[in-house]
């Protein structure tokens, strides 16, 4: 069902309007003034706006302008007089869809509601697909980069561990007398394994980005029962691993998945893009390192058409303006040096993003953070 915001100054036409559109499915917010508008669009998921153009204080172009910065996604129709239509379509160069001369027949404007949402969709999926290919480049490239760090992180590891095995023969030597420079080159050989294994780390999260086989072609979502898996199971399980760590930060949690939860057909288990358990426990860690001092973690599970969501949210810090549109940027961290890859929302991005689903994050600083996962089901 299509959501409008309907902003028009002459309340009996705009309520009107609204009554016999949501008579014919639509689902309409009504504002009478720019500012009101503003106000609603907020806190308001709307698909099209539909805007009068001669609007008391803010006018129609005016407001056209604060809602493409305030929701970029929707689309936007121009209600005008018939001495407007210069302005109406000014509002067009502005990225309104199209524009209609009051008064509208209603099936005209329905029918203009139809396309305008039908336009968002189109760009929305060629948005969605551009991102898919994106991701895909990025993979074949960090597969690459992985494969050749991985080569001498690997020798360089090795070859710190036979030095400890030779500092432990060295002290075992009678009368060395050296210790004092062997516990210091153990304590430095330690360090390089754990950097090392790091390194590993690492380059096997960048493995991860990576959706494709060898041969380079997508996986297919071939499904049986024993295939299936069990989402419920996995959010349950991935709590669990987590169950200490929250009892320590003081970290409430408020769980609700149903029992009836749908069995997901996916890749099987161990396919580059198929780990979900990996997915959803970042998303859970990122949680609990947004609150070190306590809060409450809520987790749900929800069916739609089609779809299963999967909503994670926290009441920690929150995630900055600035820092949203990075957050799924390889190594994008704010996290202090050494505490994080700045891999974690990546991997999950491309691993949802490659069996099918989505992912959606909304946060306000100091009022936590919520995490979307839709599932094809």
């Amino acid at each position: 069902m299509n959501a409008v915001l309907l902003v028009d100054d002459e309340r009996d036409f705009a309520d009107a309007l609204a009554e016999r559109l949501q008579a014919r499915g639509f689902r309409v917010t009504t504002a009478y003034d720019g500012e009101e508008a503003l106000r609603l669009a907020a806190g308001l998921d709307f698909d099209v706006a539909v805007l009068d153009v001669n609007l008391p204080g803010m006018d129609g172009l005016a407001l056209l302008r604060e809602l493409r910065a305030l929701r970029p996604q929707a689309e936007a129709l121009m209600l005008t007089g018939s001495n407007d239509l210069a302005t109406a379509v000014a509002g067009m160069k502005l990225g309104a869809s199209d524009y209609l001369v009051k008064p509208v027949p209603i099936e005209r404007l329905a029918e203009a509601l139809s396309r305008a949402q039908r336009r968002r969709e189109e760009r929305l999926e060629g948005q969605r697909m551009a991102e898919t290919a994106k991701m895909a480049a990025l993979g074949r490239m960090a597969e690459g980069v992985a494969h050749e760090i991985n080569n001498p992180v690997n020798t360089m590891v090795n070859l710190a561990g036979w030095l400890d095995d030779l500092v432990d023969d060295l002290y075992g030597l009678p009368g060395c007398a050296g210790a004092p420079a062997l516990a210091e080159m153990r304590q430095s050989v330690r360090k390089m394994r754990e950097h090392g294994q790091r390194c590993k780390e690492i380059t096997g999260k960048l493995l991860c980005l990576r959706h494709e086989d060898d041969a380079g072609r997508a996986q297919p979502l071939a499904c049986s029962v024993e295939s299936a898996l069990d989402l419920g199971a996995l959010l349950t399980g991935q709590l669990a691993a987590r169950r200490d760590r929250m009892e320590h930060a003081n970290v409430r949690q408020r769980i609700d998945i149903p029992s009836s939860l749908p069995k997901l057909c996916l890749p099987a288990a161990g396919l580059p893009g198929s780990d979900l358990t990996t997915a959803i426990g970042n998303i859970l860690d990122n949680a609990l390192d947004a609150m070190p001092e306590g809060g409450e973690l809520r987790l749900r599970a929800e069916t739609g058409d089609h779809e299963v969501r999967v909503i994670i949210e926290d009441t920690g810090c929150g995630i900055a303006p600035a820092h949203m549109p990075r957050i799924f940027e390889p190594f994008f961290s704010t996290k202090a040096v050494g505490q994080g890859t700045g891999l974690g929302l990546t991997v999950s991005y491309g691993t949802v993003k490659a069996l099918g689903g989505d992912i959606d994050i909304t946060s306000q600083p100091g009022a936590g953070a919520r995490v979307l996962v839709t599932l094809p089901s």
